[in-house]
């Protein structure tokens, strides 16, 4: 084996591509100074490792900082977009009260005498009576006793002029003078219509003035059987506390059950089976009689007069009195959680709602086959009058009374308490009345058409009697419940939204602050649904 030369060694050395083996062979290559270079060169490239690792993660974190600043702007920039179009919203509508239109001098006083028909067709009296005196001996000859004490309205062609009205709903039907709801039939639902008045005898068409339109019927009626619940709750708690009743004790005990078995109702598929089985068996103990009570005549909790129906369950004239009583805890129950929950959340009244549609359209629990769900509607009546077309001024005594507005003690409850109880109420009546029946064979004890009703009575309220209120319930009515509104009424559902979402709010006082609520709500439907209004 020959020696390499000194010069064929340096080069060796020297060279890059045998860095690594010629140090190998280097005679020192394990002393302390080869150590220390090698770990020099490996602390040097530690820190170059390392130094890039940083810069690498400061980069990233500074992507993600600069892409929340993106989303927080985004944010930001739809959050204006919505305030600039209520301010704009806010303008307009100053702007048109700030525009006045000059009236008309009032016209002279009509004459009472009768219009030129009659006096061309009345023939001259042989007996020396006048026209006039004839004419209202026709009256007392052909209206009835009961007609005569009150004006008959004039035909259209006598009564004021008006402007056509701006309600979109007087193009899906022409509309009968007397008729005061604008929501006409649609999609084989319609508000209950009243009693077309008798016609008056052609002598006697004097114009006057329309009259009022009369409460409906069923307001009243709601009223007195809330009285006629207070005092069943009366007489049954005095008959419990004597010494050997058989309600002693059970009454309290049922009464206790059916308010926590509503207390736990909660959405998702079977989670109420078991609160909702203990309500029945309390229900139906105190029907069949194992808790024995007094029977009363169910038609004081009634609105309707029945009469015995074909294959109805219970087709007496009187039911056990502990179980209309616990009925009304049932209800009393229902409407206490639609505030206490869906006051804050809306969401939560669905499975309230689920659960009261199911219990009134029991056939066991019904009278003469129809529901008895005019008990809940008698505590809803009271407890949020604006449902049933009842209307008044927040800012008075009288006006708070007629609008629902509770009392702490000597003093009204705050603004906001008062809108939680009316938002917790208004989505509770919408979890209730539009509830889909078509899959089942049971009846609807609240069908929708009683949502339309008490829709069209808020958004036909005239301008000076509109209300804060009215505008928080009408919001929570409308609020996640516009899918199951349209899917029952359709194109009819539209125009009402449009009434309730984009004209109603333009009647709003500065007082109403809840008004700007309706018209974001429109924008909302907008972004979410696509359902595009205005």
């Amino acid at each position: 084996m020959s020696r390499s030369s000194p010069a064929r060694r340096s080069q060796l050395v020297t060279s890059p591509d045998r860095k690594l083996a010629s140090s190998f062979l280097l005679d020192d290559r394990n002393n302390e100074l080869s150590h220390r270079d090698a770990l020099a060169a490996a602390q040097l490239e530690h820190d170059r490792v390392r130094k890039a690792a940083i810069r690498v993660y400061e980069l990233h974190e500074l992507q993600l900082e600069h892409q929340r600043i993106v989303d927080e702007e985004r944010k930001e920039e739809e959050r204006l977009k919505v305030e600039t179009l209520i301010v704009a919203e806010e303008k307009r509508l100053r702007e048109l009260r700030a525009k006045t239109i000059p009236r008309p001098p009032p016209e002279p006083p009509r004459s009472p005498t009768p219009p030129p028909p009659v006096k061309r067709v009345a023939p001259a009296s042989t007996n020396g009576t006048t026209p006039a005196k004839e004419a209202k001996q026709l009256v007392a000859s052909t209206t009835p006793p009961s007609e005569v004490k009150k004006p008959a309205p004039a035909p259209p062609s006598s009564l004021p002029t008006k402007p056509p009205p701006s309600n979109p709903f007087a193009t899906i039907q022409p509309q009968p003078p007397t008729q005061s709801n604008p929501f006409q039939k649609a999609n084989g639902f319609a508000a209950p219509q009243p009693a077309a008045t008798p016609a008056a005898p052609p002598a006697v068409a004097v114009p006057v003035a329309p009259a009022a339109q009369p409460r409906a019927p069923t307001v009243d009626r709601y009223t007195q059987i809330h009285q006629e619940l207070k005092k069943l709750r009366k007489e049954l708690q005095a008959q419990s506390k004597v010494a050997g009743s058989p309600m002693k004790g059970k009454m309290g005990t049922s009464r206790r059950e059916i308010r926590v078995s509503i207390g736990q109702l909660t959405s998702g598929r079977g989670a109420n089976a078991q609160p909702i089985a203990k309500i029945t068996a309390a229900l139906r103990e105190a029907l069949e009689g194992k808790v024995p009570s007094p029977p009363i005549d169910a038609s004081l909790f009634v609105v309707d007069k029945r009469q015995p129906a074909e294959g109805a369950t219970n087709n007496g004239a009187t039911l056990p009195s502990l179980f209309i009583y616990l009925m009304n805890i049932c209800a009393k129950g229902i409407i206490n959680q639609f505030i206490n929950e869906a006051g804050a959340n809306t969401k939560a009244a669905d499975p309230v709602g689920v659960f009261t549609a199911q219990i009134f359209s029991q056939k066991d629990f019904q009278w003469r086959g129809q529901s008895l769900i005019d008990i809940l509607m008698a505590k809803y009546r009271v407890a949020c009058p604006v449902l049933f077309g009842h209307r008044g001024n927040d800012r008075t005594e009288r006006g708070r009374i007629a609008l629902g507005w509770k009392k702490d003690g000597p003093s009204w409850v705050t603004e906001q308490t008062h809108n939680d109880r009316m938002t917790g109420l208004g989505a509770g009546f919408a979890s209730l009345s539009l509830r889909d029946f078509s899959k089942t064979s049971k009846t609807n004890p609240y069908p929708p058409v009683n949502y339309w009703k008490a829709l069209a009575g808020i958004v036909n309220s005239p301008a000076n009697e509109t209300s804060n209120t009215q505008y928080v319930v009408l919001r929570a009515m409308i609020e996640g419940h516009e899918q199951r509104f349209l899917s029952f009424y359709g194109n009819a559902a539209f125009a009402a939204l449009q009434l309730a979402l984009i004209e109603f709010p333009k009647k709003a006082s500065q007082t109403a602050n809840a008004a700007g609520s309706l018209r974001a709500l429109a924008d909302i439907l907008k972004t979410e649904s696509g359902l595009v209004l205005a």
